[in-house]
């Protein structure tokens, strides 16, 4: 008995050592920003939440909402692996090159390890910034599961945009926006070119300015998950999200040509107004991801 308790005292030990070398190595807070003085908000078996130079009290609380968020994009899109969000005040020096051009000031960034990093300025929107962030921080994870190199682009935005919209509490806003939208760009119901949700991918580093980034566009994921359950997000063909979007369109303008003709004739001046914003923030969607690259990380742009 005793040479055994000795052994297990030896083994135990260097079991430990190859248990420890066999966990997945995360990459995160001090990774990206070594220099950094990352303290932990929260962890969990799902995501972890640091923070530099936020008060506690607002680092907690950001990280419950973030924890939430977690668990509602895994209940979607099942394994999304380990998330990290790193919070960071004002105050907070963090550096930027080959994030972002010279002079301008970093916002939010998301690696391809599935971390999100930003910063706290912007407080009032911060539902909407975590959300798109963390869905696009998964997604990276989700390509990986798939065996995938990054997940596709511009899908990948959209789904971004479909959790921020769900956490803003703005899904009936989106698709009121959307459905007068469709109206003005057909019309006639002839039909619209789809677009190419597989055209490119997500790149190694995503920054983006919350406040100018808010878009309707996810609605067509809403319309998506609705019709075909949340599996449709991995359902990878370009076929398939053409004729989802096909589809999605002359939903919404079904919609709107069925709300013109019921005799609520203030809704045409209205529509007019709501459409022709709604219709700018589509194509400004549209054209800033047909020109991904220019979101590349700076360094990369050449």
């Amino acid at each position: 008995m005793r040479i055994l308790q000795r052994l297990a005292a030896i083994a135990a030990p260097a079991m430990l050592v190859v248990l420890l070398a066999a966990a997945p190595a995360i990459a995160g807070c001090e990774d990206h920003f070594p220099e950094v003085p990352w303290r932990v908000a929260t962890q969990t078996d799902l995501i972890t939440v640091k923070s530099v130079d936020v008060p506690e009290g607002q680092a907690l609380r950001f990280a419950d909402l973030a924890a939430a968020t977690a668990r509602s994009i895994e209940a979607d899109l099942g394994d999304v692996g380990r998330l990290e969000m790193c919070l960071y005040a004002p105050s907070a020096d963090l550096p930027t090159e080959g994030l972002v051009s010279f002079g301008q000031q970093l916002h939010s960034v998301v690696f391809d390890d599935g971390t999100l990093v930003t910063g706290t300025l912007q407080a009032r929107i911060f539902d909407e910034t975590h959300a798109f962030g963390l869905a696009y921080a998964a997604l990276h994870n989700v390509a990986t599961r798939l065996g995938l190199s990054a997940y596709p682009e511009p899908l990948a935005s959209a789904i971004g945009h479909w959790y921020a919209s769900q956490a803003a509490d703005k899904v009936e806003l989106h698709h009121s926006q959307m459905r007068t939208a469709a109206f003005f760009r057909d019309p006639d119901g002839n039909g619209i070119e789809p677009s190419d949700w597989l055209a490119t991918t997500q790149p190694p580093a995503f920054t983006w300015n919350p406040q100018f980034h808010e878009s309707p566009i996810g609605d067509m994921v809403d319309f998506a998950v609705a019709n075909h359950g949340s599996a449709v997000l991995e359902d990878l063909s370009t076929e398939r999200w053409e004729t989802i979007e096909t589809t999605w369109q002359a939903a919404l303008r079904d919609e709107a040509v069925a709300g013109r003709s019921s005799g609520s004739a203030w809704l045409v001046g209205l529509g007019i107004v709501v459409g022709a914003v709604a219709v700018a923030a589509l194509l400004a969607f549209l054209n800033r991801r047909a020109n991904i690259k220019a979101k590349r990380p700076f360094a990369e742009r050449n």
